[in-house]
């Protein structure tokens, strides 16, 4: 019988987060990734592409408004549903049916205030949930409580739970994801984040998390953002990107390791443990779905690689480049960012806009991303950027959304704090 599969996205989960036991012990009996990249910081672009397959180019959800899934590019959720699999997914924040993310899902939950968190209602009707779906199933899970602002039991407000409120917001979900695992059963359970986050004087509490969220309102913050974003894509040492807290931002205005770099597990029955280090991206997930499914892969137009042989039988992945990008919403200041990830090599610059500097970092070396080596290796820029352009050449014109479902997403996103 083809295996169920359970995708837990955790919204914000760094790869280097530190996670509470249950988690680690997920982590540990799992085939995990060690260098795993987001396409965008950016919730809705990095959903399409987990789902799609394909970079944000290739699929038209670049930003977090504006634009619609067209209805000829195919979703895992469609694939697996053909194949006989019950789907079923329960999302929120931005991602809302207007987009097209639910296609392929017999079953799709929005979750509004108040079943947003896993503290909610919502928390024990999603683990009930799960143990009852029919098998085999592919259920899609979205966990927004690491999200700003930082949601857990005030109960976790304690050192021994973390050092700051994003820390303490991932041990509060953690007794959550173990009741989840338990109740997928022999599922395959995969774990990841959509994106990272910037924690540059990131509160150390909800109560300090209250207090900036009623301060920095009160402050030019989106001014200064800009101001700083555009000195600090022109500058090549990428100093002034790093120093920006975040309230200037949480995520989706730079490339950096922080913002794209995100964890990746398998745990299930049979799955060998161990890490495994090759470089992929979330656009490998729709196919790696698809082959653990059994079912015919790989799907026209998708552009990740399967890693359905490393998860069953061990061993890296095959070797290849990962294409990022800043999705650029309208009415959200930014500048357009794009980044490839080859091997031991990382190039961020801009396939748009002149006026980013290149920056080219060897990650082995320097994983905290300090020395650009751009201006002392043109020929290596020039070989990355050409492979960039190659992996994002492929574009699509993207649907458009309906103006009444574009007026409730720009509500939802203004209610998020995006706008």
């Amino acid at each position: 019988m083809s295996p169920s599969l359970l995708v837990i996205v955790v919204d914000c989960l760094r790869a280097d987060a530190r996670l509470g036991p249950e988690a680690r012990r997920l982590v540990a009996e799992s085939a995990s990734f060690s260098d795993v990249y987001t396409v965008c910081p950016t919730t809705s672009p990095a959903f399409t592409s987990m789902l799609t397959g394909r970079y944000p180019a290739a699929h038209g959800v670049r930003a977090l408004r504006g634009a619609a899934l067209p209805e000829d590019v195919p979703s895992v959720a469609e694939e697996l549903a053909r194949g006989g699999y019950r789907t079923w997914c329960s999302v929120t924040g931005p991602l809302l049916d207007s987009i097209g993310l639910f296609r392929g899902f017999q079953e799709a939950d929005y979750r509004d205030v108040p079943r947003r968190s896993v503290h909610s209602e919502w928390g024990e009707q999603a683990v009930a949930k799960v143990r009852e779906l029919e098998r085999p199933f592919f259920g899609l899970v979205h966990v927004w409580d690491v999200h700003t602002p930082r949601s857990y039991p005030r109960s976790c407000d304690r050192w021994r739970y973390g050092r700051n409120a994003y820390e303490r917001s991932i041990h509060g979900i953690d007794a959550w994801l173990g009741r989840m695992r338990d109740a997928a059963g022999d599922a395959i359970v995969v774990l990841t984040g959509d994106h990272g986050e910037n924690l540059l004087l990131e509160p150390l509490s909800l109560r300090w998390q209250g207090l900036a969220r009623r301060i920095t309102p009160r402050l030019p913050i989106q001014k200064w953002s800009l101001a700083l974003l555009e000195r600090g894509v022109r500058s090549e040492s990428k100093r002034l990107l790093k120093l920006a807290p975040r309230y200037f931002w949480n995520h989706n205005q730079t490339l950096l390791e922080p913002l794209v770099r995100v964890p990746l597990a398998f745990a299930g029955p049979d799955v060998p443990v161990g890490v495994r280090r090759a470089v992929v991206g979330h656009v490998d997930l729709a196919p790696t779905l698809v082959e653990l499914a059994g079912l015919p892969e790989p799907v026209p137009g998708w552009q990740g690689v399967s890693l359905a042989e490393s998860v069953r039988e061990g061993g890296d992945p095959p070797e290849h480049a990962v294409a990022m990008e800043v999705g650029v919403t309208p009415g959200v200041p930014t500048v357009s960012q794009h980044a490839l990830r080859s091997g031991r090599w990382k190039l961020i610059t801009s396939l748009e806009d002149p006026r980013v500097v290149d920056a080219l970092y060897d990650l082995d070396a320097d994983p905290k991303e300090r020395h650009n080596l751009a201006r002392e290796q043109p020929e290596l820029v020039a070989e990355l950027r050409a492979e960039l352009e190659a992996l994002t050449a492929e574009s699509v014109e993207a649907a458009p959304i309906a103006a009444e479902d574009e007026a409730i997403l720009s509500a939802r996103l203004e209610e998020l704090g995006y706008l």
